[in-house]
């Protein structure tokens, strides 16, 4: 928001080109409300009156936004509010997203959150949240069992009736209810609601203040506070609470600093005289927050989940919601959770209205319905490729090119392989451009990938000093330059020279290195720059406020090379012989010092883009000498970590952490030999069908898994090594029972 003197009011303004969609929402059950999507990942919900949602709405649509399309308009709408081609075009989004799900083309995570989008539910509006399923029952074991059913949840069961007392208590109740005023309801309260949101983060900023403006300035009493993951499921699941039937928010699968108590909020002390900290954590857990967030996160993603989520879907989302069929499913709520039920304002009651605006706004909503069907059940049978990584012991090397100069970056696309020179950077989004520098002129320039045609010539970007690294955002829109003087310049590309000709405009240079800038990443699904310098630091800067966010700890040389990980949002920083990787929000999970010689450093790294919950664990290194080395990073607590000895001063690999130790280990998976020149580019293919690496002297390798026999006998092997190691894990636990 700003103020200026021109206007007496607070004021907000959006760039049009960084409008990503504009979908028309409802707000307090009305259809009100206006959600913008921008590019950096910010949405902001407009509420307007009736009408003019309407007018604003045709205005915003007429500008032509750049993913304006009719599907935009109508993603959120029903067929009462849009016409019928809307409507049309509405039913086509849900079935698309459906086919994808049922074909095993999108996670259930994914599925889920577009769900959520299509039925109006989003970040925005806290009574509005995303809802996500409970699918674990098993809060006890010392570790998960995804094949035994009785780990999980009831799918085809709301919160309510997990237990057989508590559906009967549910069953009697709605039978029992008799009221001319009110129609009969199974739950009073809902699985869904600001107030819940608000306890589930209430450990995370801003959300902790709002949690105490509902308590009236203050934090609840400790233990009415989410202060255990398994008290939580068991009051949720009907086990002697009837007044709760709450289910999950989506940060339960990704979000694992909201669980502590990072910011030492006081919560206050227990009746048993013990202080509210971080949530206690299942054992499975081993007492890791982000072990949790992986494991629930796999649970998720489970077979067992797989295959019954289209239950848990009907009831939220499908034909178990309204009528009949949620009767018998003991799936009604109060008639006020549901669109439609009520028109706010035709009622002229101020007392009344107040009275249902409080009902709508603390009690919960029931998400528009999308499905009036059962919905299809997913596919479970979906081949999924081996990992060349997890597998690398059986990678073989194929010479595919040899290029005039040494390659400083791989990419495929359309399943065909580029490559970029030395000081050169390929330009998405269609990879038919790349920026190139290092020039007498200290110029920039924007070459035509298939002539090396010259586009454009840019100079005097960081004045007299060469510019020595650089990057583009993924909609190629923003270059980022790093040079000799320290400087980062985030410079936005535009055709609106004269006739048309390419320009660059600085958007604002960012200071914080005191030498100069050797290596740079950006991330746009993070919004995030990442930069690394001689003075042996690496910043993170937010590409959408365009300011500095955090600087790592100091590294003992200069920065080699930088890699994000634009599903996980992991960073991957190389000094010398030393690996490190950390979390999005600077935590150190893991460092290795990758080489016994001090000269062979880390020129490249690369981790596996292919999913954001399945093998996110390994990454690979291109070194001095030629070596491609592989690694794997596994928490301290995993007996194979157990068996490597690491002492302590080596867990940091000389980085200064404080009494910070990273709670996992990089353990060396294979070294791959063939390249006689340095290493200086990796990439694995998202398809995971091969793993690149180029050198120096500018040969490009292709290496990849032998043919589809071998292939069996490996995923023969690897099934057989899961089931073993579950079983050594039962055995351990029973041990410790005894």
């Amino acid at each position: 928001m700003c103020m200026t003197g021109n206007l007496p009011h607070p004021w907000r303004m959006w760039k049009l080109n960084n409008v990503h969609e504009i979908l028309k929402r409802d707000y307090q059950l009305r259809p009100v409300a206006i959600e913008i999507f921008s590019m950096d990942g910010c949405n902001d919900l407009l509420v307007f009156h009736k009408k003019e949602r309407e007018e604003v709405f045709k205005n915003l649509v007429a500008m032509n936004l750049p993913r304006n399309s009719m599907l935009d308009t109508t993603i959120s709408g029903s067929a009462k509010q849009e016409s019928n081609e809307g409507s049309r075009l509405f039913k086509l989004m849900a079935k698309s997203f459906s086919k994808r799900w049922q074909n095993g083309e999108i996670s259930n995570f994914q599925y889920l959150m577009h769900l959520n989008t299509l039925a109006g539910r989003g970040y925005s509006d806290l009574t509005q949240y995303p809802v996500f399923p409970w699918v674990l029952a098993d809060y006890d074991s010392e570790s998960l069992d995804l094949s035994d059913p009785k780990t999980f949840r009831k799918l085809h069961k709301p919160m309510g009736c997990q237990t057989p007392e508590g559906e009967e208590e549910f069953r009697k109740r709605y039978e029992s209810w008799d009221d001319p005023e009110v129609p009969k309801f199974h739950y009073g309260s809902h699985y869904s609601s600001a107030g819940i949101v608000l306890f589930y983060l209430i450990r995370l900023p801003p959300f902790s203040a709002e949690n105490q403006k509902l308590q009236g300035g203050q934090f609840d009493h400790a233990d009415r506070l989410f202060n255990s993951i398994k008290d939580t499921w068991l009051s949720a699941a009907g086990k002697g609470n009837t007044s709760d039937v709450k289910e999950l928010i989506p940060e339960f699968f990704y979000m694992p600093e909201f669980l502590e108590n990072r910011f030492s909020l006081d919560l206050g002390e227990k009746q048993s005289g013990e202080k509210v900290g971080d949530v206690f954590l299942p054992p499975w857990a081993r007492g890791s927050v982000r072990e949790f967030i992986l494991k629930h996160r796999e649970a998720l993603e489970s077979d067992y989940v797989s295959e019954n989520l289209h239950h848990w879907i009907d009831l939220i989302f499908g034909y178990k919601q309204r009528g009949k069929a949620a009767e018998e499913a003991v799936n009604v709520f109060y008639h006020y959770t549901y669109e439609g039920n009520v028109d706010i304002d035709a009622v002229t009651d101020p007392a009344m209205k107040a009275s249902i605006l409080a009902q709508i706004n603390h009690f919960g909503q029931t998400p528009k319905q999308l499905f009036p069907k059962a919905h299809v059940k997913r596919r479970t049978d979906r081949k999924i490729p081996l990992h060349p990584l997890k597998h690398s012991m059986h990678l073989v090397p194929h010479e595919t090119r040899k290029c005039s100069s040494s390659i400083s970056q791989i990419i495929t696309f359309h399943d065909k392989v580029l490559v970029a020179g030395a000081n050169c950077f390929l330009k998405p989004r269609g990879y038919t451009k790349y920026i190139t520098w290092g020039f007498p002129d200290r110029s920039l320039r924007f070459m035509s990938y298939d002539q090396d045609k010259l586009l454009s010539t840019h100079e005097n970007l960081h004045e007299s000093n060469q510019i020595q690294c650089a990057g583009v955002s993924h909609d190629g829109r923003i270059v980022v330059t790093g040079a000799e003087d320290g400087l980062v310049c985030v410079w936005r590309v535009s055709k609106d020279g004269p006739r048309g000709s390419r320009r660059l405009r600085l958007e604002k240079a960012l200071c914080a290195h005191t030498a100069k800038v050797t290596c740079l990443r950006v991330s746009q699904p993070y919004m995030m720059i990442a930069s690394g310098s001689d003075d042996c630091t690496v910043i993170i800067w937010d590409l959408s406020s365009l300011s500095f966010v955090r600087q790592l700890p100091d590294f003992p040389v200069p920065i080699s090379a930088i890699y994000i990980n634009d599903l996980t949002g992991e960073i991957a920083t190389a000094a010398g012989t030393v690996l490190a990787v950390w979390s999005i929000n600077g935590d150190c999970l893991a460092v290795a010092n990758t080489s016994q010689l001090p000269s062979d450093s880390v020129l490249s790294v690369t981790g596996s883009t292919s999913s954001d919950w399945l093998e996110t664990s390994w990454y690979v290194t291109g070194h001095q000498s030629g070596a491609v080395k592989v690694w794997r990073m596994i928490h301290c607590t995993d007996p194979v970590s157990a068996e490597s000895k690491t002492s302590s001063s080596n867990r940091t690999g000389g980085l200064n952490l404080g009494d910070q130790v990273p709670e996992y280990k990089l353990i060396l998976h294979k070294v791959l030999k063939f390249h006689k020149q340095p290493v200086t580019a990796l990439y694995l293919t998202s398809d995971l069908k091969q793993l690149l690496s180029g050198d120096s002297a500018g040969q490009l390798l292709s290496w990849t898994l032998p043919d589809e026999t071998l292939r069996a006998s490996l995923k023969q092997a690897s099934l057989k090594q899961a089931s073993l190691k579950q079983a050594s894990l039962k055995q351990a636990s029973l041990k410790q029972a005894s």
